[in-house]
Formats: structure tokens, sequence, C-alpha cells
């Protein structure tokens, strides 16, 4: 064995190993990392509602997004913000459906941003009729100073942009006259 041999296998094992530690695998989000802080509103609604959340279907980041997760954010931040008097599992006054239809996010690199468009809308549960409806962006840069493993960094803005995407439904539906 010469010493060309020896050193290129030598740094073979450190390299495999940095590439599975800088890239990873995606841990599923939980409702706290997706649950922004209470928002201020412009009003509270006396009602209750009923909240449904759908999340994209076969995209590999989207698969981390447990739809039972976002769901669970969706209502903490209802109730944090007192959006509505309560969130009710089934019979609420109105249904709430927030479905995440285009995520956009990078493979590699320092800084993540994450892009998130979701579709919400508000139905009277009596009737349904649809009483607000609305597409609504968000993103969120996660850095290196974040987080050194690129796969907690993708998931720390995903959740970043679905926590300000959550925030910016909430004032929007504050603002709603229903």
């Amino acid at each position: 064995m010469n010493m060309y041999s020896f050193a290129r296998r030598f740094l073979v094992l450190p390299a495999l190993l940095a590439v599975v530690t800088l890239t990873g695998c995606a841990s599923q989000m939980t409702h706290q990392e997706m649950t922004p802080a209470p928002v201020t509103l412009a009003k509270s609604h006396p009602q209750s509602v009923t909240v449904t959340a759908l999340a994209l279907p076969n995209d590999p980041v989207a698969t981390t997004i447990a739809v039972t997760e976002l769901r669970t954010a969706l209502s903490d931040a209802i109730v944090g913000s007192k959006a509505f008097q309560s969130v009710k599992d089934a019979g609420g006054d109105y249904q709430l459906t927030v479905q995440i239809f285009n995520l956009n996010y990078p493979m590699f690199g320092a800084s993540f941003t994450s892009k998130v468009e979701a579709g919400w809308t508000l139905k009277r549960a009596d009737t349904g009729a649809v009483v607000w409806q609305e597409a609504i962006k968000s993103e969120h840069t996660s850095t290196i100073s974040d987080a050194f493993v690129g796969a907690e960094r993708l998931k720390m803005s995903v959740a970043g942009a679905i926590k300000k995407n959550i925030s910016i439904g909430l004032e929007r539906i504050g603002a709603a006259s229903l």
C-alpha cells in the first residue's frame, strides 16, 4: 500500500461523516415550532371555530409537516390571539380550512429561505357560505448561526414561514367583518 492509497482511505471516512452530519434527515415538525406568539388583533370574534389543516402531498419536506401538528398550531394560535371565543373539534360556528399549497425551499446553502403559500378559507358552518378567503404568502430565513446541520436549518426555515403565515392569517381574520 503506497502513501497515496492510505491517505485516500484515511480521508474518505471523515468526508462521508461530514456529508451525513451536514445534510441529515429532517424530523417531523412539532406544533410548538409552527405556533406563533399571540397576535394582536383588530377585533376578536365572539363565535367558535372548527379548524382543518391540509399540507402538500408528495413533497419530501412537506411530509415533515403532520396535519395534526399544523392543526394544533393553528388552534393554539387562535386561542392565544383570541381570534375566536373558542376552538372546537366539531360543531363550531365557523369552519376554518388552511391548506399549504405551495412550498419553496433551498436544497443547499448557509442561509435557507423557505416560502409558504397557504389558502385560508373561513365558512359559516350552518350555511357553508364563504365569509373570507385568501391566499397568504410568507417566508422565513434560517442561517448557519441558527443551526449548523442543514436539515435542521431547513426545518427551522419552513416552520418559521408557517409561523409567519399563521400570524398573517389571524391578523386578516381579526380585521374581517363576520
